[in-house]
């Protein structure tokens, strides 16, 4: 009856113990089946560039919030204690503590007093409001290109999801292709060792020589080593797989999603591609972006040459002591400003602002051209592997066809071992040849999409 206490307290432990490590980790996955969407939404919520991106994002918000604060007053409170014999400054306490009267302002005038004031005690408070009323242009040409600079940002985080998810998609079908590669040689191991018993069978009756078995001893075991090598690759693909998706490098899972032999139901042409990408590419509108930012600048560096006009309101109390009979005064002032002459510095600002929106039109261009040459280039590239993936799929099932022919001429002693073994071999790499081509044309169809600017997750129903 003493123990049922302790196993209850160890089996909640154990479960509280479990429970807490699942949610310090919560982006580890084991025991499920992973599509490619799923993998997509994993990379979306736990990437690092993705993180990183949104992180500089925010930290933009913040600076557009730094350059509207320049509409707004500044305000200001100052305590200030002043112990000085400075003639000056002794003579201005005196005033602006109102301490001046007809019975002592002989004494305060006198030479002796000026002179040698002796030591002078005063405390200043001091409330101050300053409302810019025109800076020429600097607080609200600011506040427009922080505006455009937080748009931009907000495009490069658009591109590095977009990044992020051709990456995670490429990881995806990367692993699903050494998957394949696992299940041929799985078939190749066991077809090998087919061979190797149909040798060791026909050399029983005298039909092959000694060496036939030996050679299908060798080749299994040749294709036992190439299995080997096969799962390997395939959990290196998964690390690769998991370390894009931002998750647990040791997350264990079953990829479900097979490569499509028609990723698109639908014609594409190079015109349409090219006028997509103009439409979605935020790179592009991030350069967009940057060049209005740019000519706002321009604005910016011509307001230098306006004059500023700023105003002021400033309350005073002052006394002998921690304001037990302060004196109070206030002051309100408009302070225009005009610069007349800064060592051209404003001049070689303003022409610089000049060339920083030059160049910006002419990099515009340029991006243009590399769009354009990108998606001719996919649109190609995925023609060419279509079209390869439907000659490599015929060769497939050639090769196959071949293997099975000579597989039954050597069962019934027609050819050689060494024939057989090369026919599988041929079926070997037909079989990888398609796998290859169709992993080209899945990586094609999702390429497309990146450089057209739609590689856009969407959860099923959206």
């Amino acid at each position: 009856m003493k123990i049922k206490p302790i196993i209850i307290a160890v089996f909640f432990s154990i479960i509280f113990s479990f429970s807490a490590v699942y949610c310090l980790n919560p982006k580890r996955i084991y025991g499920e089946t992973l599509t490619i969407n799923q993998a997509l939404s994993y990379s979306l919520k736990f990437n690092k560039m993705i993180k990183i991106s949104a992180i500089k994002l925010a930290s933009a918000s913040y600076g557009e919030n730094e350059a509207m604060s320049g509409f707004f007053p500044r305000i200001n409170f100052h305590e200030i204690y002043i112990n000085t014999d400075n003639p000056l400054y002794a003579f201005g306490s005196i005033l602006n503590e109102r301490k001046l009267s007809n019975s002592n302002v002989n004494y305060y005038f006198s030479p002796s007093f000026l002179d040698n004031p002796g030591m002078i005690h005063n405390y200043e408070s001091a409330f101050e409001i300053e409302q810019p009323l025109f800076m020429g242009g600097k607080v609200y040409y600011g506040y427009k290109r922080a505006i455009l600079h937080r748009k931009a940002l907000k495009m490069v985080l658009s591109e590095s999801k977009q990044k992020v998810l051709y990456s995670v998609a490429k990881a995806y079908y990367s692993a699903e292709l050494a998957k394949k590669y696992v299940k041929l040689m799985k078939n190749m191991v066991k077809t090998a060792g087919e061979y190797k018993t149909i040798a060791q069978n026909l050399f029983r009756a005298g039909q092959v020589v000694s060496s036939d078995v030996l050679r299908a001893r060798v080749n299994l075991a040749s294709m036992k080593e190439k299995l080997a090598s096969a799962e390997e690759n395939y959990k290196l693909a998964r690390y690769f797989l998991n370390i894009n998706m931002g998750v647990d490098v040791d997350s264990k899972y079953e990829l479900t999603s097979e490569l499509k032999t028609a990723p698109y139901n639908k014609s594409l042409s190079i015109a349409g591609l090219q006028r997509e990408a103009m439409n979605n590419r935020p790179d592009y509108k991030e350069v967009e972006l940057n060049k209005k930012n740019m000519k706002l600048g321009i604005m910016q560096a011509y307001g230098k040459f306006l004059p500023n006009l700023v105003a002021g309101y400033d309350y005073f109390s002052n006394g002998p002591a921690i304001h037990p009979d302060d004196a109070y005064s206030y002051a309100f002032s408009i302070m225009l400003n005009f610069n007349i002459f800064s060592g051209l510095y404003d001049y070689n600002n303003l022409e610089k602002s000049k060339s920083d929106y030059n160049t910006m039109i002419e990099y515009e261009g340029l991006i243009k051209n590399k769009i354009e040459m990108q998606v001719r280039k996919a649109y190609l590239q995925y023609r060419t592997d279509l079209t390869n993936t439907k000659v490599a799929s015929l060769a497939a099932l050639n090769a196959k066809d071949t293997l099975r022919i000579t597989q039954n001429r050597y069962k019934a002693g027609v050819t050689t071992l060494i024939n057989l073994n090369q026919t599988l071999d041929q079926y070997k790499a037909a079989r990888i040849n398609y796998l290859d081509s169709l992993y080209k044309l899945n990586l094609d169809y999702y390429y497309i999409k990146l450089v057209t600017g739609k590689m856009i997750f969407k959860k099923e129903g959206q």
